[in-house]
């Protein structure tokens, strides 16, 4: 294995998971978790949901969503992401038809950017 490569989890469709989890590398969602996720780079499909407090670096939401992000880096919330929360993030992109309630908050500039 590559030193430089990352990790990839995949949580199918049909799984449920509740608790707290850790992930390194990529995570792509397509289930649901219902907890506290810590994680590098996140991405989640239309039929996914998450439900508690996530920390990340980079979080693409296309599904449902209800608790609080925090993303160092980027929260990308696609046009079909429902989301109801309170947000900390270092950039915000919302595309047309994405459903957005709860308050934004955004975090310091890094001092590398």
């Amino acid at each position: 294995m590559r030193k430089n490569s990352k990790n990839v989890s995949i949580i199918n469709k049909d799984c449920y998971l509740k608790g707290d989890f850790d992930f390194k590398g990529y995570l792509i969602l397509a289930g649901s978790i219902n907890g506290n996720l810590n994680a590098e780079i996140v991405a989640t499909e239309k039929e996914s949901h998450i439900n508690g407090i996530v920390r990340v670096n980079t979080l693409t939401i296309a599904g449902s969503f209800e608790g609080e992000i925090t993303a160092t880096d980027t929260l990308t919330l696609l046009d079909t992401a429902n989301v109801n929360a309170l947000i900390k993030c270092g950039k915000l992109i919302i595309e047309k038809g994405c459903i957005l309630n709860g308050k934004t908050e955004p975090l310091p500039a890094s001092p590398d950017s």
